[in-house]
C-alpha cells in the first residue's frame, strides 16, 4: 500500500491503507457524514518491514498480514504468528475511535452556571478563553453583552461567571478523559458493550 487514509466517520476516527487516493477523495466528497480527509505517504518502520518481509510467504489473509504488520500479531489464532498480548493492543486500537468520539460529544455539552449553558466544545473553550483575555487586558468586570451556548444574549454578564464556567468545563473534561481510558479497558475487557457506556460526571 502506498497510502495511510485518515477521516473522520460521524465524528469516528477512521485509518485506511491503500493506493487510489482519488477513490477516498470521492468517497469523502460523495458522503456527509464523513469529513477532515488527511492523505499521507506511507512509511514503514524497520520493525514493520521486518514483520512485512516475515510473512509474505505465510499465506495468511490480507487482514491478518495488515494486523501482524501493524501490531505483531494475526486476529486468527490458528497461525504461526499469532501473539496473545499483542491481540489487546489490536483491540484497544479498534475500540478507542468508538470511545473516543463519545468522549468528545460528552465533552461538547459542557456546563451549566447560574442557569446559563457554556458548550464544552474546543472551539468554545477557546473562544472563552480568548474573551477572558480581552477583558483581563482591560480590566473588565463585566461583559456588555454576552451570547450563551443557547444562543440567549445576557447584559452586563459578570466575567467572573465565564471563569468559573471555563474551570468547570476543564474539571469536567479532565473527568471525561479519565473515563475514557477505563472505558476502553472495560470494552476490551467484554465488561460493557461499547454503546452502553455512561458518561455522567459530578459536574452534570
Amino acid at each position: 500500500m502506498t497510502f495511510r487514509i485518515r477521516f473522520l466517520d460521524n465524528d469516528i476516527e477512521r485509518t485506511r491503507y491503500g493506493d487510489d487516493r482519488r477513490y477516498y477523495e470521492q468517497l469523502i466528497a460523495q458522503h456527509g457524514h464523513l469529513s477532515d480527509l488527511q492523505i499521507e505517504p506511507l512509511t514503514l518502520t524497520p520493525e514493520q518491514q521486518q514483520r512485512l518481509d516475515a510473512i509474505k510467504d505465510a499465506g495468511v489473509s490480507a487482514h491478518d498480514a495488515g494486523v501482524y504488520v501493524q501490531h505483531g500479531t494475526t486476529e486468527s489464532d490458528d497461525t504461526a504468528f499469532f501473539d496473545a498480548a499483542k491481540l489487546l493492543d489490536y483491540q484497544r486500537a479498534q475500540v478507542e475511535p468508538h470511545v473516543k468520539a463519545q468522549r468528545k460529544k460528552a465533552e461538547a455539552l459542557g456546563v451549566t452556571v447560574n442557569g446559563i449553558r457554556y458548550d464544552g466544545s474546543p472551539e468554545n473553550r477557546q473562544a472563552m478563553q480568548e474573551a477572558l483575555t480581552a477583558a483581563a487586558d482591560a480590566g473588565m468586570a463585566t461583559f456588555a453583552s454576552w451570547k450563551d451556548s443557547e444562543g440567549q444574549y445576557h447584559t452586563n454578564h459578570p466575567v467572573s461567571g465565564v471563569e468559573a464556567a471555563l474551570r468547570k468545563i476543564g474539571q469536567r473534561r479532565a473527568i471525561l478523559i479519565a473515563m475514557e481510558a477505563q472505558h476502553v479497558d472495560a470494552v476490551v475487557a467484554g465488561d460493557v458493550d461499547v454503546l452502553e457506556l455512561s458518561w455522567t460526571t459530578e459536574h452534570d
